[in-house]
């Protein structure tokens, strides 16, 4: 199973300094929350840098959360994601995301968090902070649904391949069940073989 790297926890809050205030707040509010997206393969080993901080909030929480910090939600929407976010920091550098929903050839992935993902989410403490991580194989899944390329300033292949080559003891069980529980065998195809 993978485990978070301490020294880049602390490069994490160093490049987003408002990130630790988020998630006092998202805790003090009782409002539960996992850290996904390239941030957390970051945490994991994965050599790039994350451009953002995707935090995946439950679909019946966000409200919640826009009300602590003040903010109003937006409707991402492309030819792929219908998604709710927003942005607590006011820019782009942090999203509270939730109801994710992937329209892939003719197929509806719903994405959202659930029991069982939190089940499998990964602890991580810092400088007295409690939060977890969306489970990787969620991450990874996501990146192997959408597929995402340069051409939009994503590298959801690479990323994948990256993250294999230096974690390679994912949770294959896990992963396997979610996507069966998707019904996204063909989609991703042998993205994940060994």
């Amino acid at each position: 199973m993978p485990s978070v790297i301490p020294e880049r926890v602390q490069t994490l809050f160093k490049k987003f300094p408002a990130l630790f205030g988020t998630i006092e707040e998202l805790n003090e509010a009782n409002i539960p929350f996992l850290i996904g997206g390239s941030g957390c393969l970051f945490l994991l080993g994965n050599e790039r840098s994350p451009d953002d901080v995707d935090i995946y909030l439950p679909d019946d929480s966000h409200d919640k959360a826009d009300q602590i910090f003040e903010t109003q939600s937006f409707t991402y929407k492309s030819p792929s994601e219908d998604v709710r976010n927003s942005n607590p920091n006011g820019d782009h550098s942090m999203q509270l995301t939730s109801r994710l929903r992937l329209d892939i050839l003719d197929k509806t992935y719903n994405l959202s968090l659930n029991t069982h993902m939190f089940n499998q989410a990964l602890p991580v403490q810092f400088d007295g902070l409690h939060f977890q991580l969306l489970p990787p194989e969620d991450v990874l899944l996501i990146k192997a649904l959408l597929q995402r390329g340069k051409d939009v300033g994503k590298h959801d292949i690479e990323d994948i391949k990256n993250f294999l080559a230096i974690v390679p003891d994912i949770r294959r069980d896990y992963l396997n069940e979610r996507i069966r529980s998707l019904d996204a065998t063909e989609r991703v195809g042998t993205i994940f073989s060994v």
